[in-house]
């Protein structure tokens, strides 16, 4: 294998290692704080609906 396609590998795989550890925190959490965890998502939800407001606000000038 080339130089470059080994890296590329290896950053997938350390991706792919750092998503599954989150994922296994968030399970762990909404597990054990349900409510703390939908009042987070709530606020991450607005918060995503006003930088895409922003966005097309930019958009459309």
């Amino acid at each position: 294998m080339y130089k470059n396609t080994k890296s590329m590998m290896s950053g997938a795989a350390m991706g792919m290692l750092a998503g599954s550890a989150l994922g296994a925190v968030g399970a762990y959490a909404a597990q054990k704080h349900p409510r703390e965890v939908k009042k987070a998502m709530k606020k991450a939800a607005h918060t995503a609906q006003k930088a895409m407001n922003g966005i097309d606000k930019m958009m459309s000038f």
